[in-house]
């Protein structure tokens, strides 16, 4: 990289050189013999040299301005590792990840995608993120994108046709995307595989609601961070995090005042036969009664529109957020293991959001569900019960 800028800058120079004795040949030969030209003999070399100053100087700020936006890239990655390097979860350590992207990284949606193998128990694992007004994180199993089928669809294509990062400057502009009604979040797309021993398992997918607003750079950055993922998939021992001690000994997470309320979007699902469904009332019922008991404090726990919990977290900031998340998770796991064959195919779904006010969490609740059910059909769910409290 210096090698090329120091070749621009040799070659404004020449440019200039060349072109000065042009123009001054080209002045001799108007001029006659008999009216030669009047010129300041140190004029045009002060010129000359002002020229070069100044293209000098605009090549140097080119390259100052590529090292601070490689410097911020490399905190940006420096600061995932801090974050993630004392976790031992795979899907807490992949939402940490999608939430560093987003603050550091400058895109607007990220996502992580795991094909089904043996890592995760046969199972796809999807991790998302998305930045408008709000943020919200998700993980399921349906395979959707920004409740898309058809964005995991192209996804999946994209890798297996190419195996190596795709940088799409803008979708409305490629042919494989027609069929896809993205939302604003999506206009320039970023896709690289995450390949473990010569086989690609998933995908780090970024967009920007810009055109062409992934650089080289980017990528650079981001093939890093596949590769750390990839090692990572072969470090931890699942996908699902499961029970390594008793409730009783798991840490529970530090009281810390702070006026912040984060919540769990909670979904339960049944995987069918022939497509997805919500899962039964009852096993609903159970789920609610395990999550109530391994509540803290001021945590409550709400029904959400007809097959949804909704966990509330007062007093939990977004630092703690994946945490918590994680034992409510772990509990799931205790608990599906003792449901035998009716536990066989339970996936739970999670969205999780941080608000400031209760306005705020009406509309990331409202945003939250529409990116978490947005692949469901409406003749997939069930009607509520009629005792059954509704937010």
């Amino acid at each position: 990289m210096d090698r090329d800028f120091e070749g621009k800058i040799r070659s404004r120079i020449e440019a200039i050189l060349i072109n000065d004795a042009r123009n001054y040949d080209e002045m001799r030969t108007m001029s006659s013999e008999e009216e030669p030209l009047e010129i300041d003999p140190f004029a045009e070399e002060r010129n000359l040299y002002q020229r070069i100053i100044n293209n000098y100087r605009n090549a140097m700020g080119e390259v100052n301005s590529l090292l601070e936006e490689n410097l911020n890239y490399i905190s940006g990655l420096c600061r995932i590792v801090e974050t993630i390097k004392d976790k031992d979860d795979f899907q807490e350590i992949c939402l940490q990840v999608i939430d560093c992207v987003l603050q550091d990284l400058g895109a607007e949606f990220c996502g992580l995608v795991f094909n089904a193998h043996e890592k995760c128990a046969g199972n796809p694992l999807f991790l998302e993120g998305v930045r408008e007004q709000q943020k919200l994180l998700f993980s399921h199993s349906h395979p959707t994108l920004l409740g898309s089928r058809e964005f995991a669809q192209v996804v999946e294509k994209l890798i297996e046709e190419d195996g190596d990062c795709q940088n799409i400057g803008d979708v409305y502009r490629d042919p494989r995307f027609n069929s896809i009604d993205f939302p604003s979040v999506v206009r320039s797309l970023i896709c690289l595989p995450i390949v473990v021993h010569q086989k690609p398992l998933g995908a780090l997918v970024l967009s920007h609601s810009l055109p062409r607003f992934f650089t080289q750079n980017h990528a650079r950055v981001l093939k890093i961070l596949a590769s750390t993922v990839a090692h990572l998939l072969l470090l931890t021992d699942r996908c699902s995090p499961q029970a390594e001690s008793s409730p009783e000994a798991r840490p529970k997470s530090p009281a810390i005042e702070s006026e912040a309320l984060s919540m769990v979007l909670v979904h339960l699902e049944c995987d069918g036969s022939v497509r997805r469904v919500p899962a039964e009332r009852e096993l609903t019922r159970n789920l609610q009664s395990l999550l109530s008991r391994n509540l803290e404090a001021r945590e409550s726990l709400l029904h959400y529109d007809s097959t949804g919990l909704l966990i509330l977290l007062p007093g939990t900031p977004e630092e703690l957020l994946f945490d918590r998340a994680s034992r409510l998770r772990s509990a799931f796991e205790d608990w599906k293991n003792t449901q035998g064959e009716n536990g066989k195919d339970l996936r739970l779904s999670l969205g999780y959001a941080t608000c400031a006010n209760a306005e705020e969490l009406t509309r990331t609740l409202e945003a939250a569900a529409q990116r978490l059910h947005g692949s469901q059909d409406e003749n997939e769910s069930i009607p509520a019960e009629p005792d059954s409290p509704q937010i």
